[in-house]
Formats: C-alpha cells, structure tokens, sequence
C-alpha cells in the first residue's frame, strides 16, 4: 500500500531544508515552506507551491500560517541551537504536527531527543557514518542505526552459483535476510524469493542484516 501523502511544513530553506522540501514535493506531498530570510525564500518559490518570509520564534506567527494543522514539521535552522530549539517548543506548544528536528551537533541532538521530538538527526555525523560503512562493506545500500546497526547491501554471486536459498541458511548462520533477486542479464529485482529460489553465478542478491554480518559472507 502506498504512503499517505500528508500535509508538511519545512522551517529553514538552507541547502538541507530546501532540498529535504522538494524531495517531499516530488514525493507528492504538499509542503508549506518557512524562512525569515528573503534569499531562501525567493530561491524556493521556485520549486514549491507554499513559501512564507515569516518568524518562526512567533508562536502566534505559527499560528496564522495553520502550522498546527500540519501532519509533520521538519525544523532545519542551521547552527543556531537557541532558534532551533525556541521554534521546536513553538510547535510543540501548537499541538499538531509531528517534529523532525536537524540538530547542529551532538548536544544540540540530545536535547531535543528530552524534548522528545519524533526524530532529531546530525545530517553530517549520519552521511560519516554511512560512508565509513560502505567504505568497509561494497554495495552496501543503507544503514538504518535505530535497529543497532542493521545493514542493506547488494551482493555478486559467485561461489554460491547453483545452491538454493535454503541451502544456504543465511537466517540461521548470519542471521541475514534475503530481500530480493536480479537474475543476470535482468533488470528488475524478484522480492522476497522463495526458498528453493536456485542462485546462478552473476545474479545481484539485495540483504539485510547487522553490517558486522555482511563481512561474514562469501557469496
């Protein structure tokens, strides 16, 4: 089932802000867009349909824009910790919308995590920290640190050509999960193969599992 499509508000038109806004456009979510900055503004009339030169430190300001009606608020104020965290309790206060917050740093992250925002994240430390990852494990496609450190790679077969996912055990000897196939010479992936799917050297199997894992297999 597809996502519902939802109302959102992005405060802060900087790079991560405006970009964070027209992927949720493309998405086909309807996104309002805030900054107190008349540049910011101008450049993101371009892409959304909603932008408002506004203070989002106003509370009352908040509210004549319907930002308590809104599904989800992404926060993205750059390295001001004391604007970032006055517009977060702001709309809390609103009683609405759900709260992602991008935080500057460390401490400015755990913060808003007493505030208990949905999600507070340091986009710099997450981009690091996944590239160190798939600098040590090629192919790796995601990493999702929430569920301790849970890994999406693609793999090559090679020595595994001719076996079956059953006889593999990857569940019980890796604790790795197959979440699809791309024979070779095909485009598109098969999800969640059957068992006694016969692997064929060359096919691009996509995994998930604890990235520690990932360095275990031989495929």
């Amino acid at each position: 089932m597809a996502e519902k499509k939802q109302e959102i508000g992005v405060i802060g038109l900087g790079k991560f802000g405006l970009r964070m806004a027209t992927t949720l456009v493309s998405l086909g979510h309807t996104v309002v867009g805030i900054d107190q900055a008349e540049g910011p503004v101008q450049r993101a009339e371009e892409a959304l349909d909603s932008v408002y030169k506004a203070d989002a430190t106003n509370i009352a300001v908040l509210r004549s824009l319907h930002v308590q009606d809104l599904d989800w608020v992404v926060i993205s104020v750059g390295q001001s910790v004391e604007q970032s965290l006055s517009i977060t309790l702001n709309v809390q206060e609103l009683g609405g919308p759900k709260i992602w917050v991008k935080a500057s740093n460390e401490e400015h992250k755990k913060i808003l995590q007493r505030l208990h925002v949905n999600r507070a994240l340091v986009p710099e430390m997450e981009a690091a920290v996944m590239a160190a990852h798939q600098l040590t494990y090629p192919g790796m496609l995601d990493l999702i640190p929430k569920y301790g450190g849970i890994a999406i790679q693609e793999l090559r077969v090679d020595q595994w050509d001719g076996k079956t996912l059953i006889d593999l055990n990857l569940m019980q000897r890796f604790n790795v999960m197959v979440l699809g196939i791309r024979p070779v010479g095909e485009y598109s992936f098969m999800f969640v193969p059957p068992a006694m799917t016969v692997l064929h050297r060359g096919d691009t199997l996509v995994v998930a599992g604890r990235a520690n894992a990932m360095g275990e297999l031989q495929p």
